[in-house]
Order: structure tokens, then sequence, then C-alpha cells
């Protein structure tokens, strides 16, 4: 068969790091890049990305002339977190009858903030014949689909928590200013309460696919403001030196509850001043399981690889709107990516 033929939309930091593999990965064709930020549009591909080649893909600022004049088999979306910036973009990959698999944290599970325009999306899918799927490493994988599958074995289960622990030290810029890396608590508080930084996004998001896998009705899902953590003493990092009493990162809790109690913890911690990293994920139930991920797994890499390796996955399933724990288990696509796509 012919190779996946692939459009880009986002090139920002993650969405130059998913190109970057997707140039090299066998069985992919990138066909297509889409970019607002003026300094990248009409530019080849290969000299956005730094490399030191052209690969004869014109970055552009107009998906719908790009959509109209290049047959793609699927769109790597990666611009927001947020579903009503995101929806626009999406709803133009779809009508263009193109099958999306996007980085958007609140496309992981829509359905719980965005009843309607989680059905407008699978509505408009199934009328076009193509799949949507939101993922990356979290959420995506490692604070929902992961714990989900955990439960296998498990005859009764009482609660989940799950914790990732972080050092963000040496992640991006963009990501430790996301975080409030080197500020102090007043402005980190501020910029909180203006909405001018977020924290973490997904774990509203995670808590109701796990609830959905295992029949809970929740009460109530609650995510809790995110707490800055203070460092004790002064960090170097990629980005920028915190000072000690000054913000080293941050602590994000949401919480699953059902029946009056707390059935799912999820706990998002990510700073400066962590030195064992982790990813764990607690189960209490018949019989109770723990598994501890040690060192963490890497998150960019990590959402780098569960977009790559969705891509089969989403060829492979019926028109619509879908999460991580309505599709086959993921899996390493190590081999050409043709490998793992069913013959229409």
């Amino acid at each position: 068969m012919n190779k996946v033929r692939v459009i880009l939309f986002g090139l920002g930091a993650i969405g130059s790091r998913i190109a970057t593999f997707a140039l090299q990965k066998e069985g992919l064709e990138v066909v297509g890049a889409v970019e607002i930020a003026k300094d990248k549009v009409g530019k080849d591909l290969g000299e956005v990305l730094k490399m030191d080649k052209s690969v004869g893909v014109t970055v552009t600022d107009d998906p719908d002339t790009l959509f109209s004049t290049v047959k793609a088999d699927v769109i790597i979306h990666s611009t927001v977190s947020y579903l009503k910036l995101a929806y626009p973009q999406i709803i133009k990959c779809v009508s263009a009858g193109v099958n999306v698999v996007s980085t958007c944290e609140e496309l992981s599970y829509p359905y719980f903030k965005f009843p309607k325009l989680s059905d407008e999306i699978d509505k408009l899918a199934k009328e076009h014949g193509v799949t949507v799927l939101g993922t990356g490493i979290n959420p995506g994988y490692l604070m929902d689909t992961l714990p989900i599958t955990l439960t296998g074995p498990c005859l009764d289960v009482k609660s989940v928590k799950v914790t990732r622990m972080m050092y963000s030290g040496n992640r991006r810029s963009s990501y430790q200013k996301k975080i409030g890396t080197g500020l102090t608590t007043e402005a980190f508080n501020q910029m909180i309460k203006d909405g001018e930084m977020t924290g973490h996004v997904g774990l509203i998001e995670s808590a109701c696919m796990i609830a959905e896998a295992l029949g809970w009705k929740l009460d109530d899902v609650v995510e809790l403001p995110p707490e800055p953590v203070i460092s004790e003493k002064e960090t170097k990092t990629t980005y920028t030196t915190v000072q000690p009493g000054h913000v080293a990162g941050l602590r994000s809790v949401a919480h699953g509850i059902k029946g009056g109690k707390t059935v799912i913890t999820l706990e998002f911690v990510s700073h400066t001043n962590v030195e064992k990293p982790y990813d764990a994920v607690a189960i209490d139930g018949t019989p109770s399981i723990h598994e501890r991920i040690e060192g963490g797994v890497n998150g960019d890499i990590g959402t780098i690889a569960m977009i790559i390796n969705s891509i089969p996955k989403v060829l492979n399933a019926r028109p619509g709107l879908y999460t991580m724990k309505d599709l086959p288990l993921p899996a390493a696509a190590v081999k050409d990516l043709r490998t793992y796509i069913k013959a229409s």
C-alpha cells in the first residue's frame, strides 16, 4: 500500500518535534503543514525545523486551500490545549474528510465539559467517514489509559490514585514558564487568579475517562487550584535561575467523588527540585495493585510516540469521535507504519 499521507497542523514546540519524527518515520509521508506564526509561513518545513535540507513542503497559514488541493489520510493536530479554541480547527479537518489525531488535552475526553461540541464532532466525523482522537502522554496514557489497563486483573476496585512526579528543570522553556518556574508566590497566585497561567490541563478529562471505563457514575469531579511549590534553595534550570523562596513549579490535584467518597485521585507535581521522578498508580481493590515507573516517562518523547503510534489505531477504527479507552491497547509501532494498518 501507499505511504500514510500526513498533514501537520501546528508547528509549535511539540508540533515541531512531532514533525521532525514524522519525517523520519518509515511508512509516513508528510504532504502539508499549517502554522499561523508569520516567521514560519512560506518557508520550507525543513528550514522551519532547522534541518540541513529542504523537504519539499511549504508551510501555509491557509488550511482551507491546502485541504482542497492536497489529499491526506490523517492530520496531526497540535495547536492548543483548550477545545473551544481547537474546535474550529478540528471541524475544518473533519469537513475536509481527513482523520485527526490531536494533542488537544481537552479533546482526550471532551464529553464531561463539552457534551454539545463532542456530539457535533462525532456526528460530523461519521458524516464524512473519518475518525477523531485526542491523545498524548498525559492526558492520553499515564494518568488514564495506563491505570484503566492496570485494573484488568481486579475483581473489584474501590479507588484509584495516580501520581506523576516530574523534574521540570530540563524541560523546554515554554513548559517551565507554564508551571510558574521562578515566579514569586504572589505573582504565581495572581496569574492563576487572572487565568494567565493554568498549569496542567487534563486532570478532569483523565478522571472522567477512568470513571467511565469502570462504569462509575461520579457525583462530582473537583479540580483544586494549582498550588505553588516553593524552592528552599537556588536552582538553575535550562530556562532560568530559581531563587530560594520563589516558585519551583506546581502541584495540581483532581478528585472523582462517588457516593460521598473520593474514588479517584490524580496528583500532578512538577518542579525543579524533584530528585527522584516517578509515575505511580495505586489501585485499592481485589487484588490491590501498585505500579511505579522509576524515573518517570519523558513527557515530550512520550507525547510524540503516542501521537504517531495512534495513527494506525485511528485509521483502523470506524468513523466517529473516540477516546483512548475506546481503541485497541496502545503499542509501539516500531516497524513501517503501514504494517499496522488493516487492509480495507
